[in-house]
């Protein structure tokens, strides 16, 4: 007679990789939660995203009210916040979504990490995103970046993948309708398939782009009167490039600069700015957008050495161990500690990972395109949140030298 041990009895180990990625997502959800109850009161980050939501929520569509400012935002993070609304609890269901994107971002970093690194690197990454404080802090109150973190690392993740193309266009457009600032990616994400792949994945990929992406620029043409994604791109342009934006910046928010600078117009564009008015705010837009191009073009005749080293610093303060703006002590020291590490880890781990550099150009022209857009415009540090996921993998991969 053959013994054999009964089924219920046979040792299972304990370590199982997708398992502890699933307990770490867990974990990242329940602390975000955690800190909306500790902290109730910075809940409410930024209301002006909560004014479209209640403007859509009520059938007013994607306006800041009623048919007023019709393109200000992209849809997707004003449309999370309509359907917390609409349940009847925004606070608690706005919360647990953000919670929720932030334990995705979780999940798909273990997912890119564990592609191109390994298992053991990719427990690493995801274990550091789960935790990382500014993260925890950050996701699940009222504000698009932990939604674009989100959104991104499933964008690159699809890219890294390198499998359904025409999905990961509509990824690439998806992050555009979150946050428009991320238009230069699509091009230079398009340029790297080209470089790195073949027309069919690029042809498919655009197609993807341009399902998900051409609705909402139609709609914006109908309602607005121009094809545009939003229409606050050149008052962010003027607000980076006038004569008060360094008194105020990077220690303070930008916003303080653009409103003392808006209140102190000189008398003769005062007179060509109070009569542009339209409903969208469209035309304004182009007048603040020609004042900036303006003020770049009368800095780079004037004193072009302090133009470039304006660029420099201002994508410095969005790289840097430097909160913008300024908190307090305890606050700055507990994101330096936590920052810090990545700030100096991510770029050894980009050199160990040197060979895979087709799957990594997409994180590297992610990356190239937030200096670029920076460069231009400005990066508070919240701004960055959408690459610390990639950082955070870098990182873990100059920790864990092999593959496993």
């Amino acid at each position: 007679m053959v013994w054999t041990v009964p089924r219920y009895l046979i040792f299972k180990p304990v370590f199982n990789p997708v398992r502890i990625a699933f307990g770490l997502c867990a974990l990242a959800f329940l602390l975000r939660l955690a800190a909306v109850v500790i902290a109730p009161g910075h809940f409410w980050a930024y209301t002006v995203y909560y004014g479209m939501a209640q403007t859509l929520a009520g059938g007013g569509g994607w306006c800041l009210s009623p048919g007023l400012a019709c393109a200000y935002f992209p849809p997707v993070y004003p449309s999370i916040l309509a359907t917390g609304i609409l349940t009847g609890h925004p606070v608690p269901a706005i919360a647990i979504a953000g919670a929720l994107a932030g334990a995705g971002t979780v999940w798909f970093v273990w997912l890119i990490a564990r592609h191109l690194f390994g298992t053991t690197t990719g427990l690493l990454a995801a274990a550091y995103a789960a935790l990382y404080p500014y993260f925890v802090w950050h996701d699940a109150v009222l504000q698009e970046t932990g939604t674009l973190a989100f959104v991104v690392t499933v964008t690159v993740f699809l890219l890294v993948r390198g499998k359904t193309w025409i999905i990961t266009g509509a990824m690439l457009a998806l992050t555009v309708l979150t946050k428009a600032n991320l238009l230069l990616f699509i091009p230079a994400a398009l340029l790297w398939i080209a470089v790195t792949s073949s027309l069919r994945r690029l042809l498919w990929t655009t197609l993807g782009v341009a399902l998900l992406l051409s609705p909402w620029v139609a709609r914006t043409w109908y309602v607005t009167g121009s094809p545009i994604l939003y229409s606050n791109g050149g008052f962010a342009l003027w607000t980076a490039q006038h004569r008060r934006t360094f008194d105020y910046f990077p220690q303070q928010s930008i916003d303080e600069a653009s409103n003392s600078e808006l209140e102190e117009l000189p008398p003769a564009q005062r007179q060509q700015f109070d009569p542009v008015t339209d409903p969208n705010g469209v035309r304004r837009s182009a007048w603040f957008w020609n004042q900036g191009i303006e003020f770049i073009k009368a800095g780079t005749k004037t004193n072009p050495g302090l133009t470039l080293q304006r660029a420099v610093y201002k994508v410095w303060i969005a790289f840097s161990p430097v909160f913008s703006p300024a908190q307090s002590a305890a606050f700055e020291a507990v994101y330096f500690l936590s920052y810090f590490p990545l700030f100096v880890l991510s770029g050894i781990g980009a050199w160990r990972a040197r060979g895979q550099w087709r799957e990594l150009g997409f994180i590297y022209m992610l990356m190239l395109t937030f200096a670029i857009g920076t460069a231009v415009f400005w990066g508070h540090t919240s701004h960055r949140m959408y690459l610390e996921p990639c950082l955070i993998i870098l990182s873990a991969r100059a920790v864990i030298s092999t593959s496993t």
